[in-house]
């Protein structure tokens, strides 16, 4: 008898012989097909429709080539912006985005230049084993830092990976969707609605380092999105 895997997956409730049978399942499929269907899990529904951020925006916003940026970088983008309400204001979108572009140098800087020794043994961001310096060094837009934060970014996107593999994966698999807890902690659509740009800023650098820079982008951004 041929079972639907959807009715599965809707009567599943952890009895033993639903474990059994799926941990069966699990032993024979190959493990670039479990890595597909991870991803595939974990991506949430999507409208196109919707989509903020595309290739085409992309080469806009930064004078780079469209095809420069694939359906991986472009999608987890538009999954921050409506994860954290963004998506709903294209004024604060503009906000955001262009700090984001500054601190990233164009998106160029997805993961920290320095080699993350420097961080080896800070408890303060729970870097308590060999080599977590390094491994959780600063990764994403906003440079999500130490073994703490990686944990709880890997609780949040439900993906143990991104404490296993550490910074690379984090910067290609998630550059966007690991600022959520930062932008949400410090309520900063909040600040984009209330206070303004320059006060986006400010949260976002904690002072007025690059605001020259953070400003000609902003003017780009605003005449990408539209913003009168």
């Amino acid at each position: 008898m041929t079972i639907n895997l959807n009715n599965a997956a809707k009567y599943y409730k952890e009895l033993p012989h639903q474990i059994a049978a799926f941990n069966f399942l699990e032993s024979k499929i190959p493990e670039d097909a479990l890595d597909e269907f991870a991803e595939l899990y974990r991506a949430g529904p999507a409208d196109p429709a919707k989509n903020i951020i595309t290739p085409q925006v992309m080469q806009q916003l930064t004078g780079y080539a469209a095809d420069k940026f694939d359906a991986t970088f472009c999608g987890d983008f538009n999954k921050l912006l409506m994860a954290t309400g963004f998506d709903k204001f294209d004024f604060a979108v503009a906000m955001l985005t262009a700090n984001l572009m500054h601190e990233t140098n164009n998106f160029i800087w997805l993961k920290e230049l320095a080699d993350g020794w420097a961080y080896e043994g800070r408890t303060d961001l729970g870097n308590t084993q060999p080599g977590d310096g390094p491994k959780f060094k600063g990764a994403g837009v906003l440079q999500l830092t130490g073994r703490y934060n990686y944990e709880r970014c890997a609780e949040k996107l439900h993906d143990p990976k991104i404490v296993e593999r550490g910074c690379d994966y984090v910067a290609d698999q998630y550059p966007f969707r690991s600022a959520i807890s930062w932008i949400e902690d410090n309520k900063l659509l909040d600040v984009c609605i209330h206070q303004g740009f320059d006060q986006c800023c400010y949260r976002i650098n904690g002072g007025w380092n690059g605001y020259d820079d953070r400003l000609a982008k902003y003017q780009i951004c605003k005449k990408v999105f539209e913003i009168l």
